[in-house]
């Protein structure tokens, strides 16, 4: 069966053209039969790497696949098909109005190669398309480019679901009450397909419908291969989008040659270094058109757990934990360009204290062992993804503190920034809740007492509630000393545990803190103030 390949670059000049020509010239002496379609907007360049004239292009688009006026190349099994928009059609309707008749071609392969106009066009086009083929290079205006297009492609499929199961205002709301968690495009999918579950598939597959390669296109040095592997996890943790790495093209000293005479490098480099990128190449693609999807697709999109933030899987070492956390941090710097059309400066002072907080509880064993025990409870909403101490307000809350204290220190003739320097603060990113017990060990463990760590901890009375399950009385109860309103003390005991883990109390502390608060409990009122009294006179006693 013929796969319909779309291939295209958010920036010209990521080599979308000379790779599509030589993989399909390859393709086709291996035996292959090929089409290959020029569908970009400006005309394209494939002809030229074909050998072929200026004007040997397809003037008319005809009424069926068909009767298309193809032309001959000078490769066997490779036919050519130009200037698909010569008359301003849409290539998406044109493809849906030729589908029944592809599926009838002796092609194996049909690559159309879309330019790099960024447009509705192009997005209809890679969700009809069997696989699509993304061309960038390792730099930084490739990469912004490839933000940008990334962003279109979300926003595109996302308002196609609001308007066909009419759900704009639940988005618009969604926006509104969970703006502080909506440091991600993926979240706001997670938090609608949760408000809204009778679409939930739908709101899934904005995402999870798509398949796109990434074709890293002149790779110089290891740098530039380590920014490959970053570069899909970026957009994995910030979009949900899938990508696979396809191929990774080191330029030899014969590509610029193709380039600049516009003949194909397979015709100029026989048994090396690109040759054998090719080679790599098509087996990949083949392989990913071609494999059997055994694993039957997810219904709901569901929030990430701390390993898939990470990129890893479940059973990794320390060691990769470490290793991974030192590159995200590399990556999620303020001045970063790759970032651009992602985040702005609070975003990533909210990643940047996840990450930090996910890593010290992967590289605690005990905490580890713990999480991975519970790992699907962390993921049933997005709240309960989050390590219990991340709160995003108390996280904003402290970066615009860090932000008052930014000082200008000069600017340019311009009027502009030129430099700032930001004062240290003296705030430290979180408290303790165990220090500030330290302060009160002395003291009978009350409700008041609970109430004041909480407070001093920066965790809100709803919080704990979320977090907890405990009912909202029964946590005011606990909080005021409402001893009669109160359960058995198993219980009791169970829901102080609970509230002391929320705080991020040691084992010891929180045995200590339960046990102290139904020791309080179970003291009668005339005994307890009794028995300050008691130690007072005793202690007199002795003196004398």
């Amino acid at each position: 069966m013929v796969k319909l390949i779309a291939a295209f670059s958010p920036k010209g000049g990521a080599g979308t053209s000379m790779i599509i020509a030589n993989l399909s010239i390859y393709l086709a002496q291996k035996g292959k039969k090929v089409l290959l379609i020029d569908a970009a907007p400006n005309g394209g360049a494939l002809h030229s790497y074909l050998n072929l004239p200026s004007i040997a292009v397809s003037d008319e688009v005809a009424e069926h696949f068909s009767v298309l006026p193809l032309i001959s190349t000078d490769y066997q099994n490779l036919s050519f098909f130009s200037n698909l928009q010569h008359q301003g059609s849409k290539i998406s309707e044109l493809l849906m109005r030729w589908q029944g008749e592809m599926e009838q071609v002796q092609f194996d392969f049909v690559f159309i190669d879309m330019g790099s106009v960024i447009d509705s066009d192009l997005m209809d086009v890679i969700a009809i398309a069997d696989y699509s083929l993304m061309f960038i290079s390792p730099d930084f205006i490739s990469l912004e480019k490839s933000n940008y297009f990334f962003r279109e492609l979300f926003n595109y499929r996302l308002r196609n679901v609001e308007l066909k199961y009419d759900i704009q205002l639940e988005t618009q709301n969604i926006r509104r009450a969970k703006k502080d968690y909506l440091f991600t495009f993926r979240n706001l999918l997670v938090m609608l397909s949760q408000a809204i579950p009778k679409v939930a598939a739908q709101i899934a597959n904005v995402v999870s419908d798509l398949k796109i390669g990434i074709v890293y296109n002149g790779l110089r040095n290891s740098a530039d291969k380590e920014l490959t592997q970053l570069y899909r996890l970026l957009i994995s943790n910030s979009f949900g989008i899938g990508t696979d790495l396809i191929a990774e093209i080191a330029y030899s000293d014969l590509v610029p040659a193709s380039i600049a005479a516009m003949k194909p490098v397979v015709t100029l480099e026989a048994n090396a270094e690109f040759i054998e990128a090719l080679d790599k190449f098509s087996s990949t693609l083949s392989g990913k058109l071609f494999q059997q999807n055994s694993v039957q697709k997810k219904l709901k999109i569901t929030p990430f757990n701390y390993y898939e933030w990470f990129g890893l899987d479940r059973g990794c070492s320390t060691f990769d934990i470490k290793n991974q956390y030192e590159q995200l941090k590399k990556l999620y710097v303020g001045e970063n360009p790759i970032l651009r059309d992602i985040y702005g400066d609070s975003d990533l002072f909210i990643l940047n204290t996840l990450l930090d907080m996910m890593f010290s509880e992967l590289n605690d064993p005990e905490i580890r062992r713990e999480y991975d025990m519970d790992i699907k409870s962390h993921t049933v909403s997005l709240e309960t993804s989050f390590p219990d101490i991340f709160i995003i307000g108390e996280v904003i809350k402290k970066y615009n503190r860090v932000k008052k204290r930014e000082v200008l220190v000069k600017k340019d003739v311009f009027g502009r920034s030129a430099e700032k320097r930001v004062v240290a603060s003296s705030d430290g990113d979180f408290v303790d809740a165990n220090e500030i017990f330290n302060k009160y060990r002395e003291l009978p463990v009350t409700g008041d007492l609970l109430r004041k760590i909480r407070e001093e901890v920066g965790i809100s009375f709803e919080l704990i509630i979320s977090r907890t399950k405990i009912s909202n009385m029964v946590l005011d109860a606990i909080e005021k000393d409402k001893y009669g309103l109160l359960p058995a003390d198993l219980y009791v005991k169970n829901f102080v545990q609970q509230y002391c883990k929320t705080l991020k109390m040691n084992s010891e502390n929180t045995e200590i803190i339960a046990s102290g608060y139904l020791r309080s409990k179970n003291t009668p009122a005339e005994t307890a103030a009794a028995e300050p009294a008691a130690e007072a006179e005793s202690a007199q006693q002795e003196k004398a």
